[in-house]
């Protein structure tokens, strides 16, 4: 949650008298061992304002429809209209539609990539996309009661060929398009492509590489036996 205006956003909340300067040191200190944090956010976890007045004028601040987006607040099902790859991967839930119009939440809605990404598979369904912020810790609480306690996760300690039958099998489940295995300078990495989306999906250890492309080039030669077999 940054502004776009050229004031920063904390000195905003200070100016509508929500948080004292004080509080915004606080934050900054906060977020020097948390970078990954947006400032609004930081404010919200350490409970240094109302959290609804807080997203309200963090919406007026950037120039954004604003909700504290909750589980109740949700009335579609998430992954009929996007997997909940590409929904963590964007930072994105939608939660609800009206009139060929669907509401989606965003973390960081200056973010263009993750906003176009969403509003085109939402386009390709029929929708148009009304954006609206939230705080991100509010959507990852979210992603976490979505994904509950079975959630599809690559074992690497197997033997590699119960190893690459769970990467296909897990791609399948996610409805994956294909599968990319990218040896990289120190490990090997699992990626999906997801609605069009590329996510990775695991990093697996560099000392399986030559294990792994044997088996990939057996399970090659399997099926092109299988196929020269039935063409006969």
């Amino acid at each position: 949650m940054e502004s776009r205006n050229k004031l920063p956003i904390g000195i905003e909340l200070v100016k509508r008298g929500l948080i004292s300067e004080d509080d915004v040191n606080k934050a900054i200190e906060y977020q020097k061992s948390n970078p990954g944090k947006k400032l609004g956010d930081i404010i919200k976890i350490l409970h240094l304002c109302d959290e609804y007045r807080l997203i309200e004028a963090i919406g007026e601040i950037l120039g954004e429809k604003a909700i504290l987006l909750t589980k109740s607040d949700i009335t579609i099902n998430i992954t009929d209209y996007i997997s909940l790859d590409v929904a963590k991967q964007c930072m994105a839930i939608p939660f609800e539609i009206s009139n060929g119009r669907i509401k989606v939440c965003f973390a960081d809605t200056s973010n263009k990539k993750s906003t176009d990404i969403i509003r085109l598979l939402l386009l390709n369904k029929g929708l148009i996309m009304d954006k609206y912020i939230t705080f991100a810790s509010n959507m990852e609480e979210i992603f976490e009661s979505l994904e509950g306690k079975a959630t599809d996760k690559i074992e690497e300690g197997r033997d590699v060929t119960s190893l690459i039958d769970n990467i296909i099998k897990t791609a399948m489940s996610k409805r994956a398009s294909d599968i990319h295995i990218e040896p990289q300078e120190n490990n090997i990495r699992v990626r999906y492509r997801i609605d069009g989306v590329l996510l990775t999906v695991a990093t697996l250890s560099k000392e399986k590489q030559n294990q792994i492309i044997g088996r990939l080039k057996a399970i090659s030669n399997m099926h092109q036996e299988k196929q020269e077999s039935q063409d006969r």
